[in-house]
């Protein structure tokens, strides 16, 4: 089984923490997609579960890698190629200067806007990347009330490609999809 839990808000940590744990326990490959590493720096998961955030998803993606390397990489190869002698301390403040007033606006005015409109279902693709390789993913957990919006698109982008996982909003709410109701006394009477 592969799981995806989305806890953008970090509200619910321990079930989190607990209930990915007993996944793993039972074999299932778990990542946990959160929206900042620093909220999550005192939890302790359990072994072999992912945690990630949505940036690092996103910035897998092939045109989102060029433009880093276009941006920062060969300056800052540059830059190392110059800082030597006399040169040192104004190639990094150069550096500097250039990442924060031309690098960081052409990525947020123009980069940013272009692959939203070229790529607009690159997100949801790059979330799901890691689950491809053994099946597709089977369990979306929704772990609090910050990633319901966030799980909205990426299942609107997923139903697209015909991709369905089951939704819950916790282990315990889980109904797999085989499991069929059997019919009862008191259903067969409201017919």
């Amino acid at each position: 089984m592969q799981v995806l839990f989305l806890a953008l808000g970090a509200s619910r940590k321990r079930a989190v923490l607990d209930e990915s744990a007993e996944l793993r326990a039972n074999g299932a490959q778990v990542i946990v997609v959160v929206d900042k590493k620093k909220s999550w720096a005192n939890a302790e998961f359990a072994p072999g579960v992912v945690v990630t955030t949505l940036k690092e998803l996103e910035s897998r993606h092939l045109p989102r890698r060029v433009e880093h390397t276009l941006l920062y990489r060969v300056p800052r190869a540059t830059a190392r190629a110059l800082d030597r002698g006399p040169l040192r301390g104004r190639t990094r403040r150069g550096l500097k200067a250039y990442e924060q007033r031309i690098a960081a606006k052409l990525h947020r005015k123009i980069f940013v806007p272009a692959h939203r409109r070229l790529w607009p279902d690159a997100p949801a693709r790059m979330v799901l990347a890691p689950f491809a390789a053994r099946g597709g993913l089977d369990l979306l957990i929704v772990s609090d009330a910050l990633s319901v919006r966030r799980a909205v698109r990426l299942l609107d982008a997923w139903a697209v490609d015909g991709i369905r996982p089951r939704v819950s909003y916790g282990l315990d709410y889980d109904i797999p999809s085989d499991t069929r109701q059997a019919p009862t006394a008191s259903t067969q009477g409201q017919r």
